[in-house]
């Protein structure tokens, strides 16, 4: 694996696999189909298997097996319960930016998303609401029918908002076309209220398209929309405006367009201007923006420098974290200890919501950033020896930081595109030790042995 992936993954109370048995089906094709048939909505579960080496001891979820919750599920819903692994889930977990395990997604019989949770709780009632709002909402009209209405009205904006909405509603984040048609409709004096500005930012508009010149026309209305909004909902007008301006940049390689999705992520340009350069393949412009863009970014400190400041920000958290132990909100009173004391039979109601965060941490960050770039100067091809010695500095850096072994693969092929073949063999041998160290599948890295031994890679 030549990259390190990295995922955020909350899981809250973790999916117990004994809830395998829910599916009506054994795909998610057949349980579409099913659902198609009997005209019934499709509840598709999502979990995810936590690694062997996680040690959570987690309580099994029986509440999902209450009977009235099942009833109500399995009459009203076809289910099908699938986990992340699950290949053939790839495109409805990448389309409706599932991230949050385990997620109950729900679909129209058309295959048309209308509403989402997650989490899995104690209590049972949490579910018998879920279902109850998956049912109402279910009863409204899907978004290929809205999508519809529209085609058949195209001066119709509440039925565009409608469609706007219930696809933000689901994760689809790509509304930019849509909100593009939406302000053609509109007066000049709608450009100064609040709601409607906030409405044409939060569908992410192109940086370089009308919608966007359009919503920032009353810079006093953006500036408060910017200073008032919570962060996470500036963070993903931003994200949205980058994500779908750079997308259609990339498809029309329109470097222009690039470059105002770029100025948009303001500290962030160079990062988005390599991945479009990455993207439609222009080697040069990449390999050279590429160099000066990592040396400045990751390595002007030492792998020391990086542990130190990781050590620091560590302790930093641990301290936080031991203050929110024992906040007053977090500690019961020695009256409220007393009260319980005194009346034995007293049912205590604890309902427990577990997150877990597996993030990178900074020196193992610093490390991924390197290894993946090292390895993109490999995928180019290239063969100018000095952007491959580039990449050797930061592979290298890479290993300092964290000696994994896909890292010391990336360095291995390095070696073996500069002709340094010995070195490649004796480097890509340390990287199948260090798999076997690890713990880690390692049939790959021998086959590329193989390969780099008799000078056929």
């Amino acid at each position: 694996m030549k990259n390190s992936l990295r995922i955020i993954l909350f899981l809250l109370m973790p999916f117990c696999v004994c809830a395998q048995n829910l599916s009506d089906a054994n795909s998610y094709k057949k349980a579409l189909k099913l659902a198609e048939e009997t005209h019934k909505p499709l509840l598709i579960i999502v979990s995810i298997k936590l690694p062997e080496n996680v040690n959570i001891q987690v309580a099994p979820n029986l509440a999902l097996k209450e009977p009235d919750v099942l009833k109500k599920m399995k009459d009203n819903f076809v289910v099908f319960n699938s986990d992340r692994s699950d290949t053939t889930m790839n495109a409805i977990i990448e389309k409706y930016k599932i991230r949050i395990y385990p997620t109950f997604l729900f679909l129209h019989p058309n295959g048309d998303a209308f509403h989402s949770e997650f989490g899995n709780m104690s209590n049972k009632n949490r579910y018998l609401l879920m279902l109850e709002r998956a049912i109402a909402l279910s009863k409204e009209k899907s978004i290929t029918e809205l999508a519809a209405d529209y085609s058949a009205n195209k001066t119709d904006n509440e039925t565009l908002k409608k469609l706007i909405e219930l696809r933000k509603r689901n994760s689809i984040t790509d509304n930019a076309e849509l909100i593009e048609k939406y302000v053609t409709n509109l007066k000049i004096d709608n450009f100064n209220n609040y709601e409607i500005v906030l409405f044409i930012l939060e569908a992410g508009p192109f940086a370089d398209g009308s919608a966007y010149k359009f919503a920032f026309s009353n810079k006093k209305i953006t500036d408060s929309i910017y200073k008032n909004e919570p962060l996470q909902v500036r963070a993903a007008i931003n994200n949205g405006i980058i994500e779908n301006t750079m997308a259609k940049a990339i498809r029309d390689k329109n470097v222009n367009q690039a470059q105002a999705a770029s100025r948009v992520a303001n500290s962030n340009y160079s990062f988005y201007m390599l991945r479009y350069y990455k993207s439609v393949k222009d080697t040069a412009n990449y390999l050279r923006n590429a160099t000066f863009y990592y040396d400045s970014r990751y390595m002007n400190i030492s792998a020391d420098s990086i542990k130190k400041l990781e050590a620091k920000q560590q302790q930093i958290a641990l301290d936080r974290n031991k203050q929110a132990l024992y906040s007053p909100k977090t500690t019961l009173s020695q009256a409220k200890i007393d009260s319980i004391k005194s009346s034995p039979n007293t049912i205590v109601k604890k309902e427990t919501i577990s997150a877990i965060t597996s993030s990178a941490s900074l020196s193992n960050s610093y490390a991924n950033s390197l290894n993946s770039a090292a390895w993109s100067f490999y995928e180019t091809g290239t063969k100018n020896i000095n952007y491959l010695l580039k990449a050797v500095t930061w592979s290298t850096r890479s290993i300092e930081l964290n000696p994994s072994a896909s890292y010391y693969d990336t360095l291995a092929h390095l070696f073996y595109q500069l002709r340094y073949f010995e070195q490649a063999v004796k480097t890509q041998q340390t990287a199948i030790n260090q798999a076997k160290i690890e713990g880690r599948s390692y049939e790959n890295l021998q086959e590329e042995l193989k390969k780099m031994k008799a000078k056929s890679l």
